[in-house]
């Protein structure tokens, strides 16, 4: 299907799930440096380390320069609640409807969380399943720096930098073995892999971690959960759409951010319709500079407040 008929198609309400949804911010009324959005649907032994290895980082960088303010948020995109009660009142926590394809779009919970949980200069939209090191935040705002602090859009993890653990340490890690200590970890850590790729060292996808400054995210609308539910190429479209506006999107590669993939079985089999919305993705790419601009414009009214 062409992607402005398909934009019409499934355009819905974002208040009108908000009325069905349950959210649960801690101050709600605060406004924050960054907001580090985790959308997820399973995937719940994840949540300890991950809250882990965040609240070290937000630690560390604020016992050191005590100049900025941090939140976590968590979005459960699922009509089951697999996560409320282990997150309790602990953590921002956000619980909103599947679709009817029963699938989890990570687009649709990153939108949510950006319109409904705590307001923030920049957002961090994470996966659930990649830890970082407590320098992370020391990292990042000095990648800002080395960029004049003037961006508006940042992969946070250096573009070859996305360690794999292996299956047995990612076990070891969501056990809390006292011996595991994730800030000491490098691509020489046993069990620990830099993926490659004809003898180099693999890229980095287009997703995982992207830090977006607010104004700039509702200026591109968003991700594209009108296009995308399930394992697909969400993530690529909405680099296109930055680099459509930016001309590029930096890299945390000065220096450069490393950040660890917890092992879990492959999901791309798991969306009837991946290839059909890869081709959104490929329909964008394919675009002249002019229905890229009409596409944008599109999405922003889409996604206004």
């Amino acid at each position: 299907m062409n992607i402005f008929e398909t934009l019409e198609k499934n355009k819905f309400s974002y208040e009108d799930i908000k009325s069905r949804s349950y959210i649960s911010l801690k101050e709600p009324s605060k406004e924050f440096d960054v907001n580090v959005i985790v959308g997820f649907r399973g995937r719940v032994d994840f949540l300890q380390p991950l809250i882990k290895s965040f609240n070290n980082a937000f630690s560390f960088y604020t016992t050191k320069y005590g100049n900025k303010s941090f939140c976590l948020t968590f979005v459960e995109h699922s009509d089951i609640a697999m996560a409320k009660e282990l997150l309790g009142d602990k953590e921002n926590y956000i619980l909103t409807p599947g679709n009817v394809l029963d699938q989890y779009s990570r687009s649709f919970a990153y939108n949510f969380g950006v319109k409904y949980s705590n307001k923030a200069k920049y957002y961090i939209l994470h996966d659930i399943d990649i830890l970082v090191k407590e320098t992370f935040f020391e990292e990042v705002f000095l990648n800002l720096k080395s960029n004049n602090g003037n961006f508006r859009c940042m992969q946070t993890y250096g573009g070859r930098r996305v360690l794999y653990m292996s299956q047995d340490l990612t076990n070891k890690v969501i056990g809390g073995a006292p011996d595991v200590n994730i800030n000491s970890f490098t691509q020489n850590t046993k069990d620990v892999n830099l993926p490659m790729f004809n003898g180099q060292p693999a890229l980095g996808s287009k997703g995982g971690s992207i830090m977006v400054e607010r104004d700039f995210y509702y200026e591109i609308g968003g991700f594209d959960s009108e296009l995308y539910w399930g394992y697909a190429a969400e993530d690529q479209i909405f680099w296109d759409k930055a680099i459509t506006l930016l001309g590029e999107v930096a890299y945390a590669d000065n220096p450069p951010i490393d950040m660890f993939h917890m092992w879990h079985p492959p999901s791309h089999t798991t969306n009837p319709l991946l290839y059909e919305m890869e081709d959104y993705m490929l329909q964008f790419r394919r675009m002249g500079r002019k229905d890229r601009h009409r596409f944008l414009a599109i999405k922003k009214e889409l996604f206004k407040d």
